[in-house]
């Protein structure tokens, strides 16, 4: 942790360097901005400021992406999204008509097969009964 905190710190004075501008040309007919950004100290604050908000977008977008995995594997992401949630009673109510209508479905297909085999059955049945017809 110590050794993350030393490596952090001397990424950052790096870059600090790094960013400091060399000598800035003269403008012959200077307006209001060029006497602004006309200091290496103005246009240094400029280029960190631009850093640290990339960094802070950065860090923030790998936040929510984690974020919504992390969500996604606990199952939360179905119940909550920002401001609107789910109530427990109405996710309850939807689970027990779920396990309705999967037990509804699975007694109809119990009947089919018990009706098909009764069909086969009756076929047989038929055809055993009724006479052939010979050809002579």
């Amino acid at each position: 942790m110590v050794l993350t905190a030393v490596l952090v710190a001397a990424a950052a004075a790096w870059l600090c360097v790094v960013l400091f501008p060399g000598p800035l040309p003269s403008s012959s007919h200077p307006d209001f901005v060029d006497n602004i950004f006309d200091s290496r100290v103005v246009i240094w604050a400029a280029r960190l400021l631009l850093v640290s908000a990339a960094f802070v977008l950065a860090v923030g977008g790998v936040f929510i992406v984690l974020s919504t995995v992390i969500r996604m594997r606990n199952g939360d992401w179905l119940r909550r999204a920002g401001p609107f949630e789910v109530s427990e009673a109405a996710l309850s109510e939807l689970r027990d008509q779920v396990l309705l209508w999967r037990s509804a479905a699975l007694d109809a297909h119990q009947e089919i097969e018990e009706l098909k085999s009764r069909l086969e059955g009756s076929v047989d049945l038929i055809e055993r009964l009724t006479p052939k017809e010979s050809h002579t």
